[in-house]
């Protein structure tokens, strides 16, 4: 069960809300240097740059860019299924 969400796996706050909540919990969970499998893809992402946007790279040279602030929105227990960056090491 995902957090946040009811039983219908519906979101129980506002995203806006959801940001500030999981605001934290992100920022200690990526890290640069951090290697997350991105299940929207099934890649491999290391996080190597943390801005205004978080910069991922795949082993393969694709990139991927979230928006500081969303993070929280990617964390395996409150992403959407199959949304989720999941930290391999």
């Amino acid at each position: 069960m995902k957090r946040y969400r009811d039983e219908n796996g519906q979101l129980t706050m506002t995203l806006a809300q959801l940001k500030q909540e999981t605001a934290a919990e992100a920022a200690a969970y990526y890290h640069i240097g951090g290697i997350y499998f991105n299940f929207a893809d099934f890649n491999e992402y290391v996080m190597i740059e943390a801005g205004t946007l978080a910069h991922f790279q795949s082993f393969d040279g694709k990139n991927l860019f979230i928006p500081f602030d969303s993070l929280g929105t990617f964390l395996p227990d409150v992403a959407s299924d199959g949304m989720e960056l999941v930290a391999v090491e």
